[in-house]
């Protein structure tokens, strides 16, 4: 089974978060640590698995899931029982909006040897 990822997600180095680059030309989201959105100064090229089940990977690799995508600020948020929404920082907004996401796994190499 193949493993499909999507990338163009960006790491900002003003707020530490994951941001969807190419959600819309130019777009860089609202950063919630200061005007001007998010920068991708500094940051790679990521990509994120989609959360279909079974992930093929490699034993030692483990994924969280349900991760999404936030079409307000453009940023990446794990919803949880205590803030289903999350914070975010858009203008006038009462939390992450999943309108548009895909549902995203991380991965976390439990050898070391994933980067």
């Amino acid at each position: 089974m193949p493993v499909m990822a999507q990338s163009k997600w960006r790491w900002c180095s003003k707020c530490q978060g994951l941001w969807y680059s190419a959600a819309t030309q130019n777009h860089v989201g609202v950063c919630p640590s200061g005007p001007g959105g998010h920068t991708l100064q500094g940051s790679g090229d990521y990509a994120l698995f989609e959360e279909r089940l079974p992930l093929s990977f490699h034993p030692t690799l483990m994924a969280q899931q349900t991760w999404r995508w936030c079409s307000q600020c453009g940023s990446l948020w794990h919803p949880t029982s205590a803030l289903p929404t999350g914070v975010c920082p858009a203008p006038g907004s009462s939390g992450h909006s999943e309108a548009g996401s895909g549902d995203y796994a991380l991965l976390n190499d439990s050898s070391g040897n994933m980067g």
